[in-house]
């Protein structure tokens, strides 16, 4: 389809963070446009690929095209509604801001020719550009009083001081592996190259930003008090937009806070019953501050960690054959990770040089809780994340439904996939079955403090506290999710919403097939379209019913 591919070479070639997250060799060189005029342009092309993408969409079209055209006509207006939150909040202060682009994603890349090495050392060189850039733009975010708060302004300033201070040649961005094809000397030769655009482009624009970060935006950024969007000029028509880009729905915040208050009702009636069964507690809120406070509880070594990574992974690579009838050909490797959020995955490079990946942070391992590595593992890794999108890259789609994220189909799969593992049999024991309950209380909270923060004016602390009573997170957790829910306002509460649509459809396809209802072709079905919004989801499913019913 001649719409899909325009849409996506233009996707492809103006959202060049998001290339970098996923190992693009091909554009290594380029940077995003975040200055003024570049996101001003990129909006007002984003809503006419939108506009024609909903023109194409007509009765008579068949269900593979209509579900291209959805995932069109969303991806880009959802793009456009979160392209300003995302360079002035997220780029700043979220957990994929941009030193964490600089320290973890970007020395990530798998080189294999010399041409990539010289795009990778002109990236390097052309920093200062995008830098520049992105200045003008947080500045025209701050005039429009889209400004970071100052929380979360003096820890980007802190971060980029931390990697100045680093010798040049200890610089993350020196950690990249040089192309494969190098020769020692050559190899050697590239390496100096590498260290001189650090030392001469990319120091001299990320100490530029620090200024910018420090001077001028520091001076305006929101208080922990007020830190929500409602409060910013059109914040409620902005909140609006972000949750519906996060949900793909027409839910309401006050609905989202709702929907969240009630599933942490039903999730304390599990407690109930795992809590008794294996600590001999009752009590959820009693439950939960064991499992906060109890340090044998915590990890103690990051070899452990990624060990039992690693044992978490094999086993379900193991069990999966017997619930999908589709696997990917990708392995899925377990990384540790010295930067960045406690877990995450990233996708197969297109090339297929770099496998899918999960990266742990395991830098300080008290952080992690012995309960909730495994859950986590089986949302990020397998059979979350990785067969979702390593599949995905595999199929016959196009890559609009291969690649682009919808975060409620994405991220509600991850979650319906940390219930499914408890179906397969993968959690090795009742405590890890009680640090599925914590994660799905964490994820139901979202929903109640992000809309709080961003709709109802919630302060930091009024979050910080409620997350510390529904859930078992700890203050020092506690916060930093919410600090992540202030930076990226809305995406925390795709997980659940997109979880429990996935859980309503497969329930609604169990009751039209009854015994002719298969775990594993739904799981096809679900998958097999590639990335849609939730609407074309549940159109999808019932064409497989129809299909299915009328033999």
């Amino acid at each position: 389809m001649a719409c899909a591919d325009e849409y996506w070479e233009y996707f492809r070639g103006s959202a060049q963070l998001w290339n970098i997250d996923r190992g693009d060799v091909d554009q290594i060189e380029h940077w995003e446009d975040l200055s003024p005029s570049g996101v001003a342009t990129r909006i007002e092309r984003l809503g006419s690929f939108a506009d024609q993408a909903a023109a194409l969409t007509t009765p008579g079209i068949g269900d593979r095209d209509r579900s291209l055209l959805a995932a069109i006509e969303f991806s880009a207006r959802a793009t456009a509604a979160t392209l300003p939150f995302e360079r002035d909040l997220a780029m700043v202060a979220g957990p994929f801001n941009f030193v964490t682009f600089v320290s973890v994603l970007i020395p990530g890349y798998s080189l294999v020719t010399r041409e990539h090495g010289l795009g990778y050392i002109s990236k390097l060189r052309s920093m200062p550009s995008f830098v520049d850039g992105w200045i003008d733009g947080l500045r025209d975010g701050a005039r429009a009083g889209r400004v970071a708060t100052a929380r979360g302004v003096a820890a980007a300033v802190d971060a980029i001081d931390a990697l100045l201070r680093r010798d040049v040649t200890d610089d993350p961005l020196a950690s990249q592996e040089p192309p494969s094809e190098l020769n020692p000397a050559d190899a050697a030769a590239w390496r100096n190259d590498v260290v001189s655009a650090i030392r001469d482009a990319t120091r001299p624009a990320l100490a530029r930003l620090r200024i910018v970060l420090h001077d001028e935006l520091l001076p305006v950024a929101r208080s922990d008090q007020r830190p929500g969007i409602c409060d910013l000029p059109g914040g409620e028509e902005g909140y609006a937009g972000l949750l519906w880009a996060s949900t793909s729905t027409a839910l309401t915040p006050r609905a989202v806070h709702e929907l969240g208050m009630q599933q942490l009702a039903l999730l304390d009636d599990e407690y109930r019953l795992l809590g008794e069964s294996t600590f001999g507690i009752e009590d959820p809120a009693r439950l939960r501050e064991r499992l906060r406070m109890d340090s044998s509880l915590r990890y103690t070594s990051a070899d452990e960690i990624i060990a039992d990574a690693m044992a978490a992974v094999a086993r379900a690579e193991t069990e999966v054959p017997r619930w999908f009838a589709r696997l990917p050909r990708s392995a899925c490797n377990v990384v540790g990770a010295s930067n960045g959020p406690m877990a995450y995955y990233t996708g197969p490079s297109p090339d297929g040089n770099r496998p899918g990946t999960y990266y742990v942070n395991a830098t300080n391992p008290a952080a992690w809780a012995r309960y909730q590595l495994e859950v986590t593992t089986f949302h990020e890794a397998v059979p979350g994340h990785h067969l979702q999108l390593a599949l995905a890259q595999e199929a016959d789609l196009h890559p609009v439904v291969g690649e682009l994220e919808v975060t409620s189909f994405g991220e509600g799969w991850g979650l319906y996939a940390e219930r499914v593992a408890d179906e397969m049999g993968l959690y090795s024991s009742p405590l890890q079955r009680v640090g599925m309950l914590t994660l799905d209380s964490l994820r139901a909270a979202r929903l109640v403090v992000d809309t709080g923060i961003h709709a109802l004016g919630w302060s930091r602390d009024a979050a910080i506290e409620f997350l510390l009573a529904q859930t078992a997170l700890d203050r020092v957790n506690a916060a930093s999710e919410i600090d992540r829910y202030i930076a990226t306002p809305g995406q925390a509460t795709s997980y659940m919403v997109g979880r429990l649509e996935i859980q309503r459809l497969r329930a609604h396809a169990r009751q039209r097939l009854g015994s002719r209802f298969s775990v594993t072709t739904f799981h096809d079905i679900v998958l097999g379209s590639g990335m849609t919004p939730l609407h074309q989801l549940a159109r999808s499913i019932d064409v497989w019913l129809d299909q299915s019913l009328s033999g």
